[in-house]
Formats: structure tokens, sequence, C-alpha cells
């Protein structure tokens, strides 16, 4: 379903606490999803679940780095200016 490259991207822009957030969202195993993180065979539905579990966890960090970064950016610019 998904290819080892798709599955590395996501590995890659994952936290370190995303396993245990994947399990308690989807209640598959911790096990179960490091070996499709590791590019092991498991079963199709419990791919589909922790891949679209992974990328929300991974928008959700992308959009607080981002909130981050613009408040930074505004007290810089109000310190400065």
């Amino acid at each position: 379903m998904f290819t080892q490259e798709d599955v590395n991207i996501i590995k890659k822009e994952l936290p370190t606490s995303a396993v245990m957030e994947i399990h308690k969202k989807t209640g598959i195993s911790r096990p179960t999803i490091y070996r499709f993180l590791g590019g092991e065979k498991i079963r199709s539905g419990y791919q589909e679940r922790i891949y679209m579990a992974a990328l929300k966890i991974i928008e959700r960090d992308k959009i607080k780095t981002n909130k981050i970064k613009r408040e930074r950016l505004r007290i810089l610019n109000e310190a400065l200016g």
C-alpha cells in the first residue's frame, strides 16, 4: 500500500514520542508500529491507520513550529523596532 520511501519520509518527520501517541490514537501495538516504520509487512488496514495518524502528528507539529517561529519574529521585531 505504501512504499518504503513513503514510510521513510514520515519516519524522519515524526517526533520521538510519536510511536506511543500513534499507539494511543489507533490502539495498534507499539511493536506493530515499529515493524511498519521499519519496513516490515503488517496488515494493510493497520498500515493505513498508522500512516494517517503519523501524518496528523507531523501536521500538528509543523503548525506548532510555525506558530512559535512567528511569535519569535514578532517579539524580535518589537524589541528592535
